[in-house]
């Protein structure tokens, strides 16, 4: 093949489309080497140097665009060097030509041979003949992306242009106004003012960008990959901070547009200083301090009256003092500046400075724990020496300790808490101690006050553990045994404990833990919690490890300890087990045999209450769920032929053997006697607790139970057989099937649809029609405790579909027991499945809004109501005439329903006034005076609903409401 001939050249001339496929076609042939671009170049002469500008307009276009479908590889050096020449005598030509040639251009800097001096020769060009904001905005986005480009890959060269460069950049960029191209700039230019000298133009430079400070942009509704405001604001911010020369004028321009009414303009102001304060060096910085610092004062002391500008003025302060730490007489210099003006307010708790002084003071905690903790510190041992320590007036000293507590957290966060002077932090600690030691007064009443005292006390001492004397630890711990063992108070001092015993493991031992457990015995109730509660945190800690075991365990299996005591060691163990993990666990059970003595102690007699037993199943099953699987295997092989289900200690055992037994574990061995077992205790037994325990039991045992012809065999005799007592009128048989059914239709069984299929007909049953509604609840509900751990993948959608088939022709009757048990179905239904039969199920929706005979089913109808209405469901929007009606009358019923139902038609209310205005102005004077009743409603929460509905309603149409 050869060169295209000019024949060629202008049939490809003529429109677009065929410009942009012969550019594509001579672009292959180019990479393949049929002929080179020079070839290209001179066949295309006529257009190129062609007296008419449309044909040149085209010709450039063309070449262009070859390049622009190119690989970066396939020209040489000379080739570039060609075409650069080419390419920078054409930008004086007229300015249609203008966008080919910033096409040609982009692509040419692209490629990989462009020669280094060919850089400056195409830049010069375009900076002298060509004014960037003179182009169309796309054009303009070719040249920021080519700059772009430039920045990042040729700086040697640009270096080289000096100033030259700079000064056509500046041009470049200055004025620009679309938001897309403002994105391009911003992205790109902090790397490039970090990297490149500015020289004279720092100035120039930064008032580019300060023109556009603060951001004021709004993005097209309509454009779905639209800039936000925010992201613009973020990127202009980095561009106004790139460079340590703009120090002085990033200051003076925060501090300026601070000034501002304008919400937005203020945030972006302090998140200018803000950013100021992570890229500039103290030193930077430091000049200007004093003007920065009056700036925040304005808005944090006493405080803005909008929270985010609160925020974010204390958090740019906290940044400035965090940076000047680094070098400590700037960082001194400018906590003197602030706790100057703070401190003096930090003495009254009832003055208004005082919290903006305490968040402040705070923020020069965090920035130079050192010499701030100090002085603060200082400050309150001043006052809380001078005011005296009693009872009766302590809430001033409560605040201090909130307060002190703080300081020694951030102190020991920034690792400066054993830095800090002690002349002032022990005599403070001492106040502390005194505090706290205040319990051991006769005339303690333990009301609300004191006990706040206590706790305040306890969280200064928590933090300040590693610098507490051993005198003030001494003093600590008699305070700790009088709390523990004080007949009514019951406060948490964990934390204190935990961190007494990481640090002083012995003192600990001897002066706290050895007393608990020496009087154990004789203490009430009431104290053994409080020392159970102190003493399992420290379990992790090696040293204290097998003596709290050693209490637990000698509580639980020691056969003169009487019920109050057993079963709060069993509480206690449940905690133990519970916050522990499998490792410890597992050992625990290897070393004490734990599972054994547990199954012991609950075949004891005297019976143990339910109570106990059901701690022990819960200790069981953690510890079963725990262990590896041949040990499960082994543990059940061992224990579950000798239990009797109908005695309740055995029927606790297995919940704690079998409740979250590994699904790969088989039961077939044992299927028949525990269908057969709990089927008939769950239809004798009149306690329901027993009764919960048995249907959960089958419920998890046919839902993990081989696939195998001989155990579904089994389930369906079980299934006969209840089917007889349903026969019979028995409302437990109904229960007990939908508990099978629901273990059944999680692991996709088929035998599941035989019993949905006979509740569905219980249905109409003239006694056990509501029984049967209600199973329809069980099988659809979420049971966190219930361990069903075969699923099969869509099981929701095929009990939909099972459903739908066997109650789709009776619905339209309405019957109220179809229509709940449907209701109770589509509580279960993904959203995206209801979406799907939404014209089938939307009339029963609304007749369930309709009917108010039931308030559970009537908050499934109005959540699956709320979940379309807040994606504007066309369908419901159709639909607006009988929803509005239905949940204003629910919105009043006091009496009939609960506050839920009333609640949740409120939140529909208010959701529904984000459809189009147009649709809701026909009924807003309607729903507004129905409203008016529910603002009047006995409870607070339903009030609260009430308003903010009608407050949405009332915005309907307003101005700046849609």
């Amino acid at each position: 093949m050869t060169t295209p001939t000019r024949a060629t050249l202008e049939k490809a001339l003529k429109s677009e489309s065929k410009l942009q496929a012969a550019a594509t076609q001579i672009a292959n042939e180019l990479t393949g080497g049929t002929y080179n671009i020079a070839d290209l170049a001179e066949q295309l002469g006529f257009a190129l140097t062609s007296p008419d500008t449309e044909q040149r307009v085209a010709g450039t276009k063309l070449l262009s665009a070859v390049l622009s479908a190119l690989p970066g590889d396939v020209l040489s050096s000379k080739q570039l060097e060609f075409l650069t020449t080419f390419y920078t005598d054409r930008l004086r030509d007229h300015h249609n030509v203008m966008p080919a040639i910033i096409e040609g251009l982009n692509a040419l800097v692209r490629m990989k041979q462009l020669p280094a001096e060919s850089v400056p020769l195409l830049l010069h060009a375009f900076f002298q003949y060509t004014t960037c904001q003179s182009q169309t905005r796309g054009d303009r986005t070719k040249v920021f992306n080519m700059l772009k480009f430039l920045t990042s890959h040729c700086q040697p060269e640009l270096v080289k242009m000096s100033g030259d460069f700079l000064y056509g950049l500046i041009n470049s960029i200055d004025g620009e106004r679309d938001p897309r191209n403002l994105d391009i700039i911003f992205s790109f230019m902090p790397e490039f003012i970090s990297q490149y000298p500015l020289l004279h133009l720092a100035e120039e430079m930064f008032e580019i960008f300060a023109c556009y400070f603060p951001i004021d942009f709004h993005p097209s509704k309509q454009d779905p990959e639209a800039i936000t405001r925010d992201a613009l604001a973020e990127k202009l911010t980095n561009c106004l901070v790139a460079s340590e020369q703009f120090a002085e004028w990033t200051v003076s321009l925060a501090v300026e547009k601070l000034d501002s009414e304008l919400l937005v303009a203020k945030l972006d102001s302090i998140e200018l200083l803000h950013q100021a304060a992570l890229k500039f060096k103290p030193d930077a910085l430091e000049p200007h301090f004093a003007q920065i610092w009056q700036a925040l004062k304005a808005e944090t002391f006493p405080g803005s009256d909008n929270a985010d500008v609160l925020r974010c003025a204390l958090k740019a302060l906290a940044e400035l003092l965090k940076s000047a730490a680094k070098v400590p007489s700037i960082s001194q210099n400018y906590q003197s500046t602030v706790l100057g003006v703070v401190l003096p307010h930090l003495s009254d708790v009832h003055h208004r400075l005082f919290h903006p002084a305490t968040a402040i003071s705070l923020m020069c905690v965090s920035g130079d724990a050192t010499y701030a903790a100090d002085k603060i510190l200082n400050t309150f041992l001043l006052k809380l020496q001078a005011i005296e320590l009693n009872l009766t007036c302590c809430e001033e000293r409560i605040r201090f300790y909130h307060i002190i507590a703080q300081v020694y957290k951030l102190a020991a966060l920034r690792d400066s808490l054993l830095k800090l002077d002690k002349t002032i932090l022990l005599p403070l600690q001492d106040d502390v101690i005194q505090a706290l030691r205040l319990c051991e007064r006769d005339d303690f009443d333990a009301k609300q006050q004191d006990l706040e005292l206590q706790r305040a006390a306890l969280s200064v001492l928590c933090e300040c553990v590693p610098v507490l004397s051993e005198e003030q630890r001494a003093l600590i711990y008699k305070a700790l045994v009088q709390l523990v063992s004080h007949p009514h108070i019951d406060l948490d001092f964990k934390m204190l404990t935990v961190n007494l015993g990481a640090l002083q493991p012995v003192e600990l031992q001897s002066n706290f833990i050895d007393i608990c457990m020496r009087n154990f015995d004789i203490f009430s109730e009431f104290i053994k919690r409080k020392i159970y509660a102190n003493l399992l945190p420290l379990l992790p800690q090696i040293a204290f490890t097998q003596r709290i075991l050693d209490l637990v365990m000698r509580q639980l299996f020691t056969e003169t300890v009487a019920e109050p005591g057993r079963l709060l060691a069993l509480e206690a163990l449940s905690a133990l087990l519970n916050q522990e993990d499998q490792r410890f666990i597992v050992e625990l059970q290897q070393q004490s045999n734990l599972l054994h003595k547990l199954i012991e102690l609950a075949n004891q007699t005297p019976e143990l209450p339910l109570a106990s037993l059901e701690m022990i199943a819960a200790a069981l099953s953690r510890i079963m769920q725990q262990l590896p699987l041949s040990e499960q295997s082994a543990i059940v092989s061992e224990y579950l032929p000798t239990l009797q289900l109908h005695q309740t200690a055995h029927l606790y055992v297995a919940k704690g053997l079998l409740g979250y037994l590994h699904k790969d574990i088989s039961l077939d061995d044992h299927f028949e006697r525990l269908l057969d077992d709990l089927t008939k205790l769950s239809l004798s037994t009149d306690n329901e607790q027993l009764r919960e325990i048995a249907h959960h039991l089958l419920c998890s045992l046919v839902n993990k139970m081989d696939n195998n012809e001989a155990n579904r065999n089994q389930v369906k005799r079980i299934t006969h057989q209840l089917k007889a007592a349903v026969k019979a009128g028995d409302e437990r048989a109904v229960h007990l099937l939908a508990w099978l059914a629901k273990g059944l239709v999680v692991a996709g069984f088929e035998e599941a649809a035989d019993i949905i299929s006979d509740l569905t007909d219980l249905l109409e049953h003239p006694t056990l029609s509501s029984a049967a509604a209600l199973a329809f609840d069980i099988i659809a509900a979420e049971y966190p405790e219930l361990d069903l751990p075969v699923v099969k993948f869509l099981y929701k959608q095929k009990f939909f579909h099972t459903i739908m088939n066997k109650l789709g022709t009776k619905l339209s009757s309405y019957c109220e027991h179809h229509m709940k048990a449907f209701i109770y179905v589509l509580k279960a239904t993904p959203h995206s499945v209801i979406r799907l039969n939404i014209k089938q199920l939307g009339p029963l929706l609304f007749k369930t809004l309709d009917a108010h005979n039931d308030a559970h089913s009537l908050c499934i109808a109005l959540g699956i109501c709320q979940n379309f209405v807040q994606q504007q469901d066309t369908y419901f929007q159709a639909h607006l005439g009988h929803i509005l009606p239905s949940c204003l009358e629910l919105s009043k019923q006091k009496t009939q329903l609960n506050m839920q139902v009333r609640i949740a038609a409120l939140q529909l209310l208010y959701d529904i006034t984000k459809y189009p205005t147009y649709v809701l102005l026909p009924h807003k004077v309607d729903v507004t005076l129905v409203l008016a009743d529910a603002l009047d409603d006995p409870k607070r929460l339903v009030r609260n609903a009430a308003v903010k509905a009608r407050n949405a309603w009332y915005l309907v149409g307003a101005p700046s409401g849609d």
